[in-house]
């Protein structure tokens, strides 16, 4: 499936308004003091650790999705891939931050955290179900480029029960 020159620059165009959007949002939070990445050495080696099977995780997912399109034939399209293998690596990397306690800096606060990653999530998945609604999420047996918002959506989703458990079961523990 071939697709005009329009259509890749406006997917391009797409992807970095995007992230310059990101960006802008994560220096707001800087300036407003909501994020401060402030670790103690105990975090610090925990962050270590997690970026490292992190990083393990991400080379095994991308040589998964390499030989998967190799014995399989395409099925999705390889941005759609690539962030499927960036979103199994983040959850490893930020599921072990989180369970290590090494998640939030000493100045960060865990009900803005939860707050922020509910509001990311639902974003996404609410995009993600106008793409699936719409069709754009699979298209001729491949997964494209619509199933992204599905597919961050769920990351999030997934890191905030594992906040959220791991928030009570500390609070519980404190309480004890």
């Amino acid at each position: 499936m071939e697709h005009s020159m329009g259509y890749n620059f406006g997917m391009l165009a797409g992807v970095l308004v995007g992230a310059l959007v990101g960006i802008g949002i994560v220096v707001l939070l800087f300036k407003l003091k909501v994020m401060d990445l402030t670790f103690d050495e105990r975090q610090q080696l925990a962050r270590g650790q997690a970026y490292k099977y992190g990083f393990w995780t991400l080379l095994g997912c991308l040589l998964l999705y390499g030989f998967s399109d190799a014995a399989l034939g395409r099925w999705c399209d390889v941005l759609t891939g690539v962030m499927l293998c960036v979103a199994v690596a983040l959850v490893v990397f930020a599921s072990i931050c989180i369970v290590k306690d090494a998640y939030l800096s000493l100045k960060e606060k865990p009900r803005t955290i939860m707050t922020l990653l509910t509001v990311v999530a639902a974003l996404n998945l609410v995009i993600g179900g106008m793409n699936l609604k719409c069709g754009q999420v699979v298209k001729d047996g491949v997964l494209t480029y619509g199933a992204v918002n599905l597919i961050c959506g769920a990351m999030v989703l997934v890191l905030l029960v594992i906040y959220v458990v791991n928030y009570l079961m500390a609070k519980r523990e404190e309480a004890e």
